[in-house]
C-alpha cells in the first residue's frame, strides 16, 4: 500500500524508511494550534496536517502526526531560541514528563486517529550540562528541546512506554491504524 506522509520531519521519514513502508512525503502547511489538552492538541494537529494533503490525494492513505512534550498538562513546545531551550531543559530537569504523539490516517472519506503517551524521566541536569547540550544544537527544533536518540539520552533515567513514540512515530500504533483504515 502506497502511503503519503504529511510531514517533512526527518525523524518520521527515517523511521518509515527503516520500517520498510512504501511512502512519499508531502509537506503540510497546516497551521498548528495548541489546545488546552495536550492529547487533543496532537490529534487536532495530526488530523489537520493529514486532511490538508488528503484533499489533494483522495485515493491515497495519508499519515499525519504531531508530537508534544507535556509537564503537568502544560505543553512544552519547540524552543524559540537558545534562552527558551535553556528554560525548557531546566523545567524538565529531575522530573517525569509525557511525550504524546497524536496520529491520524485518512483514506477517502474514512479516518482513524490515535494517541500514544510515553513517560520520560530526566535526572537532574547541571547548568554546565545544559549549556554544553545547547551548544550542540541538537535540541533546537525538537519538542521539549531534546532528542532521546541523541546526546540527551545521557539525561534520561527511565522511559515508560514506547521509545519510538518519543522519537516521533509509534510503529505499533501506526500498524494497528493501517489495519483499521483498510477494513
Amino acid at each position: 500500500m502506497k502511503l503519503i506522509l504529511a510531514s517533512k520531519s526527518p525523524r518520521r521519514i527515517e523511521f518509515l524508511r527503516k520500517w520498510g513502508f512504501d511512502f512519499e512525503v508531502k509537506k503540510s502547511d497546516f497551521k498548528e494550534k495548541i489546545l488546552k489538552d495536550p492529547g487533543e492538541t496532537t490529534v487536532y494537529n495530526a488530523y489537520g496536517k493529514a486532511k490538508e494533503i488528503a484533499i489533494k490525494f483522495k485515493n491515497k492513505t495519508i499519515i499525519g502526526a504531531d508530537t508534544v512534550v507535556a509537564l503537568n498538562e502544560e505543553i512544552i513546545g519547540k524552543p524559540q531560541d537558545k534562552e527558551d531551550l535553556k528554560k525548557m531543559l531546566r523545567k524538565i530537569s529531575g522530573k517525569t514528563h509525557l511525550v504524546i504523539t497524536g496520529a491520524a490516517l485518512i483514506k477517502g472519506n474514512r479516518f482513524v486517529t490515535n494517541i500514544c503517551k510515553t513517560e520520560v524521566t530526566f535526572r537532574r541536569i547541571s547548568n554546565s550540562e545544559i549549556e554544553d547540550y545547547i551548544r550542540t544544537g541538537e535540541g533546537d527544533d525538537k519538542a521539549g528541546g531534546y532528542a532521546i536518540q541523541g546526546l540527551a539520552s545521557d539525561f534520561i533515567i527511565k522511559v515508560s512506554g514506547l521509545l519510538d513514540n518519543v522519537i516521533g512515530m509509534p510503529l505499533m500504533v501506526l500498524r494497528k491504524m493501517l489495519i483499521e483504515i483498510e477494513r
